[in-house]
Protein backbone atom coordinates (compact mmCIF):
# COMPACT_ATOMS: atom_id res chain seq x y z
CA UNK A 1 0.00 0.00 0.00
CA UNK A 2 1.44 3.40 -0.98
CA UNK A 3 0.23 6.60 -0.66
CA UNK A 4 1.71 8.78 -4.24
CA UNK A 5 0.87 12.12 -4.40
CA UNK A 6 3.78 14.76 -3.72
CA UNK A 7 1.08 17.19 -1.80
CA UNK A 8 0.65 14.84 0.84
CA UNK A 9 2.49 15.77 3.95
CA UNK A 10 3.33 13.84 7.83
CA UNK A 11 0.30 16.39 8.60
CA UNK A 12 -1.96 15.91 5.97
CA UNK A 13 -1.44 12.07 6.74
CA UNK A 14 -1.87 12.04 10.62
CA UNK A 15 -4.81 13.95 10.42
CA UNK A 16 -6.49 11.43 7.55
CA UNK A 17 -5.23 8.46 9.60
CA UNK A 18 -6.76 10.25 13.05
CA UNK A 19 -10.19 10.56 10.81
CA UNK A 20 -10.44 7.29 9.40
CA UNK A 21 -9.67 5.79 13.02
CA UNK A 22 -12.69 7.84 14.27
CA UNK A 23 -14.83 6.93 11.54
CA UNK A 24 -14.28 2.95 12.31
CA UNK A 25 -14.44 3.61 15.92
CA UNK A 26 -17.50 6.21 16.65
CA UNK A 27 -18.95 5.95 12.79
CA UNK A 28 -18.58 9.80 12.64
CA UNK A 29 -15.85 12.62 12.83
CA UNK A 30 -16.22 15.55 14.64
CA UNK A 31 -14.13 18.35 15.01
CA UNK A 32 -13.76 18.09 18.23
CA UNK A 33 -12.82 14.30 18.74
CA UNK A 34 -9.49 14.88 15.98
CA UNK A 35 -8.74 17.79 18.76
CA UNK A 36 -8.50 15.95 21.40
CA UNK A 37 -6.98 12.86 19.61
CA UNK A 38 -4.24 14.81 17.79
CA UNK A 39 -3.93 17.24 21.03
CA UNK A 40 -4.30 20.10 18.72
CA UNK A 41 -7.03 23.00 19.51
CA UNK A 42 -10.41 22.68 16.97
CA UNK A 43 -9.73 25.85 15.35
CA UNK A 44 -5.96 24.36 14.35
CA UNK A 45 -8.55 20.85 12.94
CA UNK A 46 -10.64 23.43 11.26
CA UNK A 47 -8.03 24.71 9.48
CA UNK A 48 -6.64 21.51 7.74
CA UNK A 49 -10.14 20.24 7.08
CA UNK A 50 -9.86 23.21 4.84
CA UNK A 51 -7.25 22.47 3.55
CA UNK A 52 -8.73 18.66 3.06
CA UNK A 53 -11.54 19.86 1.60
CA UNK A 54 -9.91 21.65 -1.15
CA UNK A 55 -7.76 18.93 -1.96
CA UNK A 56 -11.09 17.02 -2.44
CA UNK A 57 -9.84 14.45 0.60
CA UNK A 58 -13.07 15.33 2.97
CA UNK A 59 -16.49 17.15 2.82
CA UNK A 60 -17.37 19.10 5.95
CA UNK A 61 -19.94 21.69 6.87
CA UNK A 62 -19.24 24.31 9.64
CA UNK A 63 -20.35 22.80 12.65
CA UNK A 64 -20.87 19.81 11.22
CA UNK A 65 -19.13 16.47 11.25
CA UNK A 66 -16.31 15.49 8.68
CA UNK A 67 -16.87 13.34 5.84
CA UNK A 68 -13.51 11.32 4.32
CA UNK A 69 -14.22 11.12 0.50
CA UNK A 70 -12.75 8.33 -1.49
CA UNK A 71 -9.09 9.21 -1.48
CA UNK A 72 -9.06 10.46 1.92
CA UNK A 73 -10.52 7.18 3.10
CA UNK A 74 -8.27 5.39 1.24
CA UNK A 75 -4.99 7.55 2.40
CA UNK A 76 -6.48 7.22 5.78
CA UNK A 77 -6.44 3.62 5.65
CA UNK A 78 -2.95 3.09 4.31
CA UNK A 79 -1.59 5.24 7.05
CA UNK A 80 -3.55 3.56 9.56
CA UNK A 81 -2.43 0.05 8.18
CA UNK A 82 1.19 0.86 8.53
CA UNK A 83 1.33 2.29 11.92
CA UNK A 84 -0.07 -0.94 12.85
CA UNK A 85 1.94 -3.12 10.97
CA UNK A 86 5.24 -1.24 12.55
CA UNK A 87 3.78 -0.99 16.16
CA UNK A 88 2.83 -5.19 15.57
CA UNK A 89 6.60 -5.58 14.38
CA UNK A 90 8.46 -3.56 17.41
CA UNK A 91 6.36 -5.08 19.74
CA UNK A 92 7.69 -8.53 18.23
CA UNK A 93 11.05 -7.30 18.88
CA UNK A 94 10.24 -6.25 22.52
CA UNK A 95 9.40 -2.84 22.61
CA UNK A 96 7.05 -2.04 25.00
CA UNK A 97 3.71 -1.11 23.61
CA UNK A 98 3.45 2.69 24.24
CA UNK A 99 7.11 3.37 22.68
CA UNK A 100 6.50 1.13 20.10
CA UNK A 101 3.51 3.40 19.37
CA UNK A 102 5.42 6.28 19.36
CA UNK A 103 8.00 5.11 17.26
CA UNK A 104 5.26 3.47 14.88
CA UNK A 105 3.88 7.03 14.57
CA UNK A 106 7.15 8.37 13.80
CA UNK A 107 7.93 5.44 11.25
CA UNK A 108 4.85 5.40 8.94
CA UNK A 109 5.46 8.70 7.52
CA UNK A 110 9.37 7.59 6.34
CA UNK A 111 9.86 4.27 5.69
CA UNK A 112 9.73 2.94 2.33
CA UNK A 113 7.10 0.84 1.00
CA UNK A 114 9.52 -2.37 -0.10
CA UNK A 115 10.70 -2.22 3.94
CA UNK A 116 7.22 -2.53 4.56
CA UNK A 117 6.67 -5.18 2.88
CA UNK A 118 9.69 -6.92 4.36
CA UNK A 119 8.14 -5.85 7.58
CA UNK A 120 4.86 -7.60 6.60
CA UNK A 121 6.53 -10.87 5.53
CA UNK A 122 8.76 -11.72 8.73
CA UNK A 123 5.19 -10.60 10.63
CA UNK A 124 3.36 -13.02 8.51
CA UNK A 125 6.50 -15.77 8.95
CA UNK A 126 6.46 -15.28 12.46
CA UNK A 127 2.48 -16.37 12.70
CA UNK A 128 3.32 -19.50 10.06
CA UNK A 129 6.91 -20.76 11.18
CA UNK A 130 6.18 -23.31 13.90
CA UNK A 131 9.64 -22.20 15.36
CA UNK A 132 9.30 -18.91 15.04
CA UNK A 133 8.34 -18.43 18.19
CA UNK A 134 10.65 -19.88 20.38
CA UNK A 135 13.05 -17.49 18.27
CA UNK A 136 11.65 -14.41 18.93
CA UNK A 137 11.81 -15.77 23.01
CA UNK A 138 15.68 -16.68 22.68
CA UNK A 139 16.16 -12.81 20.82
CA UNK A 140 13.98 -11.07 23.24
CA UNK A 141 16.30 -12.84 26.21
CA UNK A 142 19.80 -11.95 24.25
CA UNK A 143 18.57 -8.37 23.68
CA UNK A 144 18.08 -7.68 27.41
Amino acid sequence: MTVNSPKITRSVEDYLETMYYLEQEKGTIRVKDVAKSLGVKPPSVVEAVKKLSKMDMVSYERYGTIQLKDEGLRIGEIVSYRHQLLKDFLILLGVEEEVAEKDACSMEHVMDVSTLGKFKKFVEFIDVYPDAQDFLEKYREYSK
